[in-house]
């Protein structure tokens, strides 16, 4: 049974090393590596280059214009591999490769969910982290669906689910596992096999990413999906804008609304408070603000364009 580690990178430089580094110490052997870069503008290239000119380990990279969908799916094409072990630019715990591919090898299961750790250097990569990142006592395994960031499949689940769809702008992940959900797979969770990952590193940035990630489930049109929370989302934001509107004609409803800000405030922000990080109320607020807004202009976007080019460009 051949067996790949394939992963997608674009302007990585900073982080690259340090998971380049990981593959080389994982206590399982693949049978070949492949990287497929997204077009990459920093010195990127430069240290796949390097690194396959030295490593041990059967390692192959390629410029592959695109999303990380294409990049992805030329990556499981290059690997010609039964089993694949998908990651992103994070650091492989040293068991990451050889935990999350042994219940496909014992047969118990064709795709794998592995989980992933924060991987921080200041307060408020923590603070951005654990605002949004599942915790591990919130996951129900029988219907988690797995993050490309720690995920291994058989080569078949890919193909008949068409591979990672390359039709969407970004959240490839969710809708690939939609799409492989359908084939009714044996599923398997491997909390044990970690990647240890770093998060945005502002509000900004928080806004930006999952600004796209929005932008393609609203090209899937999965608003009442049991996971992406939309329908709430926009429900929730909307009584919000009625209530400030109602309040100039009745200004109780004021109070109201900043009492029910509070408690949305309050239960959004408790891992960060349970950490110690008081201090960083303020800025986790203006996260889960930013965070907020980001689903709502990417999904409406998204689903401007499902509406322009039609459902059928977004089929999966």
């Amino acid at each position: 049974m051949r067996r790949a580690i394939i992963a997608t990178v674009r302007n990585e430089e900073a982080r690259l090393p340090e998971f380049l580094a990981s593959l080389e110490r994982q206590t399982a052997r693949p049978d070949v590596v492949v990287v497929t870069d997204g077009g990459s503008t920093d010195r990127t290239a430069d240290h796949l280059r390097d690194f396959a000119a030295k490593t041990s380990l059967p390692f192959r990279w390629a410029v592959v214009s695109g999303n990380r969908s294409r990049g992805r799916n030329e990556a499981v094409r290059m690997a010609n591999a039964d089993v694949i072990a998908v990651t992103d630019v994070s650091v492989l715990e040293p068991t990451w490769f050889e935990r999350i591919v042994a219940p496909i090898e014992r047969g118990d299961a064709d795709i794998v969910a592995g989980w992933f750790e924060l991987f921080v250097h200041s307060p408020r990569e923590r603070v951005i982290g654990l605002l949004t990142q599942w915790s591990r006592d919130q996951v129900r395994p029988a219907t988690f669906l797995a993050s490309s960031r720690s995920f291994a499949f058989t080569h078949s689940v890919w193909a008949r689910a068409g591979g990672y769809p390359e039709a969407f702008a970004g959240n490839e992940d969710t809708i690939f596992d939609l799409a492989v959900e359908r084939l009714r797979p044996r599923k398997g969770f491997v909390p044990d096999a970690v990647v240890r990952w770093r998060p945005a590193d502002s509000a900004r940035m928080v806004y930006r990413q999952h600004r796209k990630y929005a932008v393609g489930d609203g090209q899937a049109a999965i608003f009442l999906f049991r996971g992406t929370r939309y329908a709430a989302l926009f429900a929730m934001y909307g009584i919000v804008v009625l209530l400030l509107i109602a309040g100039m004609f009745w200004w109780p409803l004021w109070i109201l609304l900043l009492g029910g800000a509070s408690l949305y405030a309050g239960f959004r922000v408790r891992k960060v408070a349970r950490a110690g990080l008081w201090s960083f109320v303020p800025y986790a607020i203006l996260v889960v603000i930013a965070w907020d807004l980001s689903r709502m202009v990417g999904y409406t976007a998204g689903w401007i364009d499902r509406l322009i080019k039609g459902s059928a460009h977004f089929r999966f």
